[in-house]
């Protein structure tokens, strides 16, 4: 008896493999069919289309206004009119009455944003099409306006956080550079006339000073050329970017911050896409389309593919046993997100847990922030003190020096 179970469930497992398989190449079949529309569409769009880019303030504005106007009845043709009318672009307008002609020549709105990939991200037309499916539009449409404010709001946390720091790095970096090339070259002339033995901290400031009065040019297309180089390395090249994500890791704070906001983005992006009805394992591709980090791009296509092969997603992410708390360390998903995750699979509640992970984050989020705000200011105030106090002390320095020589 022990054996035909045994057998009855091998052969119900591959059965459920080859259905995968052949389910995912039905998607994959769709997809390129989806993309080549989407190539031949492109071809058919003007130059004024084909180069518009939506800011996020446009396209939030585009999302709010069509969630109010739906949900006060209005139909969709019209509600696109409106937003077209109220709009000041030129280009947003041509885009609107683009869209407007394609829904009405028996296109969805969905099928319409597909054919802007450039505008609208594809996560946003993936919901948009989940919700038009289930009928729940006007619902979706207030769900994506709530989070796009919300990642606004976080984005304006951070600025604000760093704003003051990096003015006053500038400010010092300008003081610096001022003192360097209008200051100390007469201190140093007359230093030299007064031939007075000079300290090695007011050498050493009077030597760069002298470097970068003589050798501007050279150090300024240096120093230029070199960040453009470490910008290209550390952006454009995969291996510089895996690089320069391990770095930011390495960080203490900035690692915690950087690790929360990935995972509050892939919570967000999924407990959206899972709650509009799209399959979880598409909503795991689009995300990880959507994030902009290499190793968790790869970690959510690991749990993608372990999800279609049948696994558990707390399992990829480590999760062998929730009972015994065995489990693997990952770097990129903590234990705590795999116990709760493995909690609603259990419960058949995934969606509401990413949705309770990403608020989790978020508070995480804001409180750092907030610390950071409060203990980085004054550690750049005697930063910026602790750079002009050592050149001010190799400026003063021989001075208690000159008396003695004029005597």
């Amino acid at each position: 008896m022990t054996e035909l179970a045994a057998k009855i469930k091998d052969s119900f497992s591959d059965m459920l493999f080859e259905i995968q398989l052949f389910m995912g190449g039905l998607f994959k079949k769709q997809t390129a069919d989806n993309s080549v529309a989407e190539k031949d569409s492109g071809k058919k769009l003007s130059l004024s289309l084909r180069m518009l880019r939506m800011t996020t303030n446009d396209r939030l504005f585009f999302f709010d206004q069509m969630a109010t106007l739906i949900g006060s009845g209005v139909t969709l043709i019209d509600s696109l009119s409106l937003v077209q009318a109220q709009t000041t672009s030129r280009g947003l307008k041509q885009l609107y009455a683009e869209i407007i002609h394609e829904i009405n020549t028996g296109l969805s709105l969905a099928d319409a944003m597909y054919k802007f990939p450039h505008v609208f991200p594809r996560m946003q037309s993936a919901l948009v099409e989940a919700a038009e499916r289930s009928g729940n539009l006007k619902v979706v449409l207030n769900e994506l306006v709530t989070e796009m404010e919300a990642d606004q709001e976080f984005k304006r946390k951070i600025t604000g956080a760093m704003f003051y720091p990096v003015v006053l790095l500038v400010l010092a970096l300008g003081m610096v550079i001022g003192m360097m090339i209008f200051v100390i070259p007469r201190i140093a002339t007359l230093y030299k006339s007064s031939k007075v033995s000079l300290p090695a901290l007011t050498q050493a400031v009077i030597d760069f000073s002298g470097f970068v009065t003589e050798k501007w040019p050279i150090l300024l297309i240096g120093t230029v050329g070199t960040l453009l180089l470490v910008w290209l390395f550390f952006t454009k090249w995969q291996f510089g970017r895996m690089a320069w994500e391990n770095i930011i890791a390495a960080l203490p704070v900035v690692g915690k911050i950087n690790k929360e906001k990935n995972l509050m983005i892939i919570c967000s992006n999924m407990a959206m896409l899972m709650k509009s009805g799209v399959l979880i394992s598409e909503a795991f591709e689009i995300t990880e389309n959507t994030i902009n980090n290499l190793h968790y791009q790869q970690g959510l296509a690991d749990i993608r593919k372990g999800v279609i092969m049948g696994t558990e997603m707390s399992k990829v992410m480590g999760l062998e046993d929730i009972k015994t708390q065995k489990f693997i360390k990952n770097s990129l998903f903590p234990i705590q997100m795999a116990q709760l995750i493995h909690i609603g699979e259990s419960t058949g509640r995934i969606s509401e847990m990413f949705i309770k992970l990403r608020e989790n984050y978020n508070k995480s989020l804001n409180y750092t922030l907030k610390n950071i705000s409060t203990l980085v200011e004054p550690l750049m105030i005697f930063l910026v003190a602790l750079i002009v106090g050592t050149i001010l002390m190799a400026v003063m320095l021989p001075f208690f020096n000159i008396g003695s020589v004029i005597r």
